[in-house]
């Protein structure tokens, strides 16, 4: 993955219950300032941009979990727009490792009146373990292929 320091959302927190869990960071898409202004920034440039979520930490317990990109007004996230959303995802399958990816239109976050881009998990059941991170990535490599010795292309 390439990854900027600056695109990372950070980590939910402990997943214990039914509940809308944001992660620790957002990325502010207004944060260059221009005269008596602010200038929104393109995070994408117009090129494909993902959203990775890493489970650090096995869900247990609940039901399922749905990840997706918001964008917000405020930088708590409240009153969210979703961008970007996986569907509901059992606890079972949410094993830690797991990545789950988005792909997300750079032309909604460009476009957007919104300021604040952030991860959310919003689970269903009640969970008693899991944790998760996510960032914003232009190309998505897990190191999960291996090929054989001697392989050529």
């Amino acid at each position: 993955m390439i990854l900027d320091k600056n695109l990372t959302f950070g980590a939910t927190g402990a997943i214990t219950s039914a509940a809308t869990y944001s992660c620790a960071d957002v990325i502010d898409v207004r944060s260059n300032t221009v005269g008596t202004g602010t200038q929104n920034n393109d995070i994408a440039e117009g090129r494909d941009i993902n959203a990775v979520f890493n489970v650090t930490t096995a869900l247990a317990g609940g039901t399922n979990a749905t990840f997706r990109i918001v964008m917000s007004a405020a930088d708590t996230l409240t009153n969210p727009v979703v961008i970007a959303s996986t569907g509901a995802i059992a606890t079972a399958d949410l094993g830690a490792g797991k990545l789950i990816a988005l792909k997300l239109d750079p032309g909604l976050i460009g476009q957007a009146s919104l300021r604040y881009i952030g991860a959310q998990v919003v689970t269903t059941g009640t969970h008693s373990a899991g944790n998760v991170t996510a960032q914003l990535v232009l190309d998505i490599q897990d190191g999960r292929r291996f090929y054989a010795s001697g392989f050529s292309v």
